[in-house]
Order: C-alpha cells, then structure tokens, then sequence
C-alpha cells in the first residue's frame, strides 16, 4: 500500500495526536502503587527501606537547604520509573569510581524526586548536603532493599 506523501504526513500528525510523539522515557510514578517515603532533614529516615520491584521510593527535603540525592547504578533497565533524577557520570563526587553512572536528582527545601527499580537487589544512595565545591560537604548513606 502506497500512501504517498499526504498520506506519510497525514500519519504522522494521527501518531504525535495520539501521543506517541511525546513519550516520556520513563514513567513518573509507581506501576504498582506502592509508594516509601524517606525524608531529609539533618539525616535520613528511615536509612534502609524494603520494597517490592515497581513501588516506589520517594525522597523528601525537609531540610532548611538544597541537598543532592544520588543512587549508584549501572544498568538503565534497572529502573522503572523515575521523577527529578538524571542520569549523569559523577560518581567521584560521592566517592564511587568515577567510571560508575549514578541517577541524581538535587532537591530544594520541600521538593522531592523519585524511583522504582525493576529488578531485586540491594542498592545505596548517598545524600550529599552542602555544595560539591566545599572542602568537606556532609554525606548520609541508606539503602533500598528491593524483594
């Protein structure tokens, strides 16, 4: 079937219509609807959480000042969902090897971000306070248990 190019552009206005033009990388929420709240203040609460693969983890500052959130990751598809994080190659900043990615997200007073994670295992995030410039910024360490 020929379409020719009324018919190509016809189509192509029907799929961005649709909203197939548009999509977003990841989702922003739960698939599953489980959501775990750890909050930021002057430290983390709770440190470790457990949840089941597609809930999602949820940080909020708390805090006076912007604060920068960062979990370690080494595969894309580790992550089902996502909002405010980006994906970034700094890990030398929260003492990983420098050739390690990590999704980052940097939350003002009252802002949060967060991520599902599509598959089981145990991973760490690091929540760094204070600009990366300073001599010696203040660094909290959690962990997310993911059944």
């Amino acid at each position: 079937m020929n379409l020719g190019p009324v018919g190509v552009l016809l189509a192509g206005i029907i799929l961005v219509a649709l909203g197939c033009g548009g999509h977003q990388r990841f989702p922003s929420a739960s698939l599953t609807g489980g959501v775990v709240v750890v909050t930021i203040e002057e430290s983390v609460s709770p440190a470790a959480v457990t949840v089941k693969r597609g809930d999602e983890v949820r940080w909020i500052n708390q805090g006076n000042a912007p604060v920068d959130v960062a979990v370690v990751q080494t595969r894309e598809e580790l992550i089902s969902c996502q909002k405010g994080f980006a994906s970034t190659n700094l890990g030398y900043l929260f003492g990983t090897s420098e050739y390690e990615n990590i999704v980052m997200a940097t939350l003002r007073p009252n802002e949060f971000a967060s991520l599902c994670f599509a598959m089981p295992g145990k991973f760490v995030y690091t929540v760094r306070k204070g600009p990366a410039w300073a001599s010696s910024p203040t660094k909290v360490s959690g962990s997310i248990t993911v059944e």
